[in-house]
């Protein structure tokens, strides 16, 4: 199996950053948002802290999604951050995974998601200083109103630049109408590396259990799905903005997330290996994603770009394989205002 390779940057993070011992074990294109269109469609296959978490521990009984009993320990002692999970895959193994990471290592990669208002204040801080400047400049040097237009126009352009620069270092992009949204495929490829000590842990025992890619896949799903609680983060928290969405390593140690944080999370441990292909997929209110396999009888799939992506839905708690989705997100895929595609990898 071939994995991805990090940039050099990123082995501190990877050293310091986490420790897992797991029971269970595992063996992409540039981003695009498609909407529906006519020819477009989803086939079935006939069937015959404080702020993030407080630390101490948390149990979880019967899976409400009618899955098996999971469990989950959230801990926060003596400067790291650990997480303990219990749960059940598709294949009926039981699988435990644990996680840490030095407090001082999760606390900027925490920090480092979201969007301040200060923070684009101060961008726009930077232009008016740099109108202000270039006006003077203008009038010292007897420059016509065109030239200092031009100069103007260079400014803003730079300007927008920064905006969107901005938001890209905080996990966000500008879309049209100035619509500011999170960037799933680039949270997920940001990630993807950082959360790759778990991806192993997946890895180990998947080789031990000779699963296949449809073996592997659900029992990441299975772990989102029924270990991890639903819970929707706030989409302003401490007057950042979150987009109401937590990033992967986040929510492994608060233990939680909804349909947007799980599918982040989901993909990007996913993502580790260098055949898998995935796609995020969009409805009103409900964010899915969509693998690269070979769809079996009765799977639920989509077609993006000739390939056929069998859906999975992370957001549980409702405890689905590979190739189900839950009857509302079945309603959504197929409403009017259809859905949008968007390639992770």
């Amino acid at each position: 199996m071939a994995w991805r390779r990090p940039p050099a940057a990123w082995y501190p993070v990877l050293i310091a950053g986490a420790f897992l011992a797991v029971r269970l074990g595992l063996q992409a294109e540039a981003r695009m948002v498609i909407y529906p269109v006519d020819g477009q469609m989803l086939y079935g296959q006939d069937s015959d802290d404080d702020e993030l978490a407080s630390g101490g521990e948390s149990s979880g009984g019967e899976s409400s999604g009618g899955g098996p009993k999971t469990y989950q320990r959230i801990r926060k002692t003596g400067g790291v951050r650990a997480a303990v999970y219990g749960f059940q895959n598709f294949n009926r193994d039981k699988i435990e995974i644990s996680y840490q990471i030095p407090e001082n290592v999760f606390r900027p990669y925490n920090d480092s998601f979201g969007y301040t208002k200060q923070g684009l204040n101060e961008v726009k801080a930077w232009r008016e200083n740099a109108r202000q400047s270039a006006f003077k400049l203008a009038v010292k040097q007897s420059k016509s109103q065109s030239q200092l237009d031009h100069a103007i126009a260079s400014l803003d352009k730079e300007y927008d630049k920064r905006v969107k620069d901005y938001l890209a270092d905080h996990g966000f992009r500008m879309m049209k109408g100035n619509i500011v949204t999170v960037d799933m495929p680039g949270l997920v490829r940001k990630n993807s590396q950082l959360i790759k000590p778990l991806s192993l842990s997946f890895e180990k025992i998947a080789n031990s259990k000779r699963y296949r890619s449809g073996d592997i896949i659900g029992s990441v799903l299975s772990f989102v799905q029924t270990a991890m609680y639903y819970k929707q983060p706030d989409p302003v928290f401490k007057d950042k903005h979150t987009g109401g969405v937590l990033p992967p390593i986040t929510a492994v140690l608060v233990g939680w997330g909804d349909c947007d944080t799980k599918t982040g999370l989901l993909a990007s441990v996913l993502s580790n290996w260098g055949q898998m292909k995935m796609v995020g997929v969009g409805v009103p209110g409900h964010y899915l994603m969509g693998v690269l396999l070979i769809p079996e009888k009765g799977d639920l799939f989509l077609e993006y770009k000739g390939l056929q992506y069998v859906l999975v839905e992370p957001a549980g708690p409702a405890w689905l394989p590979p190739g189900q989705v839950g009857e509302e997100t079945m309603q959504l895929l197929n409403g009017r205002e259809g859905y949008k595609i968007e390639a992770f990898y």
